[in-house]
This record gives structure tokens, sequence and C-alpha cells, in this order.
């Protein structure tokens, strides 16, 4: 190689990580909206009809687009490229027509995720509010999935998001761990909350989730610790597919402070991220992360630095759990380096 190959390669490499520059995809993927060649396809959700308090969040794929085209990395903690060995694709926005009715928005959001699940493509989703995960689950979950039964689910959130129909539709932001229960979406013996935090509405706000799921309060994970909490989530969603879904008000304020709902006194980033360190070797059938508010952030953008390293962590899993389920190998150990 010549002294100007090689420098020229130098300075393409070290653009990589100018998120100011090029054209913006999640993480500097390809981008595939006729849904080819792709193993893990990034979404964007671009929708915030379902909640009554804040909507801002349709402006958070664009957001993290721009922000992630740094993050095409390798985790420091888990030393995996997987960029190397799974194609991962920005698939574009889901297709939106009946941008006003949510109950339309649902069905038509469905449809596009069962296009996915019939591809065994793993679907990761920047939302958006909370109610892009319900038509996810049906999409991608249930006895017409090809998954063939419900999943397992691990929610990260402050709040808990299983209530009924409420303001007229049931297509809420609070509903998606309501309805996947009641439709056989995600199997509540094999699903957990983390990190429900801060004041409530009404005494039986949490009621629901009581009764379904393991909950794990943020004071619980404070006072047990990242790796006692983890190692009982790892028992509990067990090998079987499992959904991630990230709402980011689960966080102090500190770390993520263009949310939606927000609430003071959440989980670190070093609790967050370690606990995702340890869930290395989970079946990883699909991910979101949603509530981000752009228009809220701070000059630094701290909240889509944020979402856009989870991003990174979801398609690291993503791709371990593929290349697991291809060559019938035992899963990684996890690794639990925070907390």
């Amino acid at each position: 190689m010549s002294d100007d190959d090689r420098q020229r390669e130098m300075a393409l490499g070290a653009m990589r990580y100018w998120h100011w520059a090029g054209v913006a995809t999640f993480l500097r993927c390809p981008h595939r909206p006729d849904l080819s060649e792709t193993d893990i396809g990034l979404v964007g959700f671009p929708y915030s009809g379902g909640n009554a308090v804040e909507r801002m969040q349709y402006l958070g794929p664009r957001a993290v687009r721009d922000r992630s085209t740094s993050y095409r990395r390798v985790l420091r903690s888990m030393r995996v490229d997987p960029f190397e060995t799974s194609r991962v694709s920005d698939l574009g926005d889901v297709p939106i027509m009946s941008m006003l009715n949510p109950d339309l928005v649902a069905a038509e959001a469905e449809q596009f995720y069962r296009q996915l699940d019939a591809r065994g493509i793993i679907p990761i989703t920047v939302g958006g509010d909370h109610s892009v995960t319900t038509p996810i689950l049906r999409g991608i979950a249930g006895p017409s999935s090809r998954h063939k039964g419900p999943i397992g689910m691990i929610h990260f959130d402050a709040h808990a998001d299983s209530w009924p129909e409420m303001a007229g539709t049931k297509h809420h932001a609070g509903a998606a761990f309501y309805i996947g229960v009641e439709e056989g979406l995600i199997d509540p013996a094999r699903t957990v909350q983390i990190g429900l935090h801060g004041p409530v509405g009404a005494t039986e706000q949490d009621a629901y989730s009581l009764e379904q799921f393991r909950v794990f309060t943020l004071d619980e994970v404070i006072e047990k610790g990242v790796a006692k909490v983890a190692e009982e989530v790892r028992r509990i969603v067990g090998d079987g597919p499992t959904y991630i879904s990230v709402d980011l008000d689960v966080l102090d304020l500190a770390y993520a402070p263009a949310v939606a709902d927000p609430e003071v006194n959440g989980m670190t980033s070093r609790e967050f991220f370690g606990l995702f360190d340890a869930f290395r070797g989970i079946n990883l059938c699909g991910a979101d992360v949603v509530c981000f508010c752009p228009p809220l952030d701070t000059p630094g953008k701290i909240t889509a630095m944020t979402s856009s390293e989870l991003l990174l962590y979801y398609v690291t899993l993503a791709n371990e759990a593929r290349l697991k389920k291809r060559a019938g190998v035992a899963p990684a150990a996890a690794c639990v380096r925070r907390g």
C-alpha cells in the first residue's frame, strides 16, 4: 500500500467518528428499505400519537440517526464486531398512512413488522412513543409469528405501562404490556420490568404489573446491585426468544434529559449499561428504544448519545443471538463490569 493510500484509509477511518459527515443512517449502516440482504434491521418509528402528555417523540428517529453515525464501533466490554458477522441495515421508517388515527396506525405498523418476521429479520426500533411497541409485538410474536407463541420481555421504564383503554383508544403509550399479555404476545412468567420509580397517579397504578410480572423497582435495583438483578432476570427470561423495550425515562435526567414523561432520581447510565453487559447471551428477538424528545435535549445531545450507545448494545446482542441459533453454540459468558 502506498503512503497516499494509507493516509486516505486513515482519513476515511477517522470520518466514521464524525457524526456530522456523510448521509445519516442508524449506526452508519446501509439503507435497505427493500428488506433485502438483512439479518438485523434498524427501523425508525416516528410516531407520537399515543401519548397525551408530550408529542415530540416523532422526531426521535431522525435525531438518533444523526448522532448514531459515529457509533458503528465495537463494545469494549464484549469485544465482538457485529457488523462483520451480521448484515445490519437501516430499513428506513415504518410506513404510516393514517397518522391521525392510533388504531389504524397500529394495524399498518403491524403489517410492516409481519414482513420482517416472515423474512427472519431481527427488528431494532427507534421510536416514537411507547405505543409503538404494541404493533411490533403483534408483528413478531404470538401464534402466527415464527416464534409460534408468546415471547419473553425485559422492559425498562419509570412507569408500568400496563393499563387498559384510556383517552378513547387502547393503542396509547401506556398499554403495550397490558395488551401483550391479554393477546398472548408476551409470556408474563418470562417478563420483567426494571427501574420503576417516581410518584404514581393512583395507588393502583402498578397493580396489573405487580400481579403479572416480576417487577424490579429502582429501589430494589440499587439495594441488590446490578449483578444480582441481572442474574434473576436471566433466570426468568431463560433461553427462549426475548424482546427488550427501553423507555428512556427510566434513566435519571442527567443521562437522558429529553424524555416525554420525565421523573427525577432515576437510574444511572452505569447501572443501566451494566445490566446490558450482564445480558450477554440472551436470545434477543427484537428491541426498541422510545420516548426521546429531541427538542428537549442538551446542546451536547446527551440523550441522543445514550440512545446511540444503546443501539450498539442491541445490535451486538442480536448478532450473538442469531449466530448462536445458526451454529448451535453455547451462549457467551456474561460480563458484569459496572455496578
